[in-house]
């Protein structure tokens, strides 16, 4: 005759307890990344028509703009900005160093606009690395303070902070 194993009561307890805290900590999991969840669901489907508005550009910046900047390492140039606008989108061109450069992920949300150019950098013999200029700005009608970041290449750079202003 075949005995039947002791029961272990405390075993079933354990592996609902377990389950218990795994459910808890997936809730407080999802409730501590709500943020999370609807920046994604954001992403994919667009704000809500509500939050729309707010993103929308408050200051034309569209034409042409001019700046004298004096970049990390010393060297002064006159800079130019040429925007074109459609809803939140910036396109144009700017001078990098002096040189005109496409802008890359232009965008405008209120007053404040980013966008980024690019650029290669070389140093002596050694292949040339690939630039990104981050340029953050604050519109006015009349005036954009911008910082200017720059990372890559075979140099570190400090944050460069100089004001446009529009070209009549």
């Amino acid at each position: 005759m075949a005995t039947k194993p002791p029961k272990k009561p405390l075993r079933n307890l354990r592996r609902y307890g377990l389950a218990t805290v795994g459910v808890v900590a997936a809730v407080g999991g999802v409730a501590g990344n709500l943020g999370s969840i609807i920046d994604l669901f954001e992403r994919f489907f667009g704000p809500e028509e509500n939050t729309r508005e707010a993103t929308l550009p408050s200051v034309p910046i569209a034409g042409a703009w001019q700046a004298e900047v004096r970049y990390d390492w010393g060297a002064k140039h006159t800079e130019r900005f040429n925007f074109r606008v459609e809803g939140s989108e910036v396109g144009g061109t700017a001078t990098y160093l002096g040189r005109a450069r496409g802008i890359l992920e232009g965008k405008m949300a209120g007053e404040k606009l980013t966008f980024v150019l690019k650029t290669q950098e070389v140093l002596g013999d050694s292949p040339s690395r690939a630039v990104l200029h981050q340029y953050r700005g604050i519109a006015t009608p009349d005036r954009i303070r911008f910082v200017l970041q720059t990372t890559g290449g075979y140099t570190e750079h400090l944050p460069v902070e100089f004001t446009a202003q529009r070209v009549p």
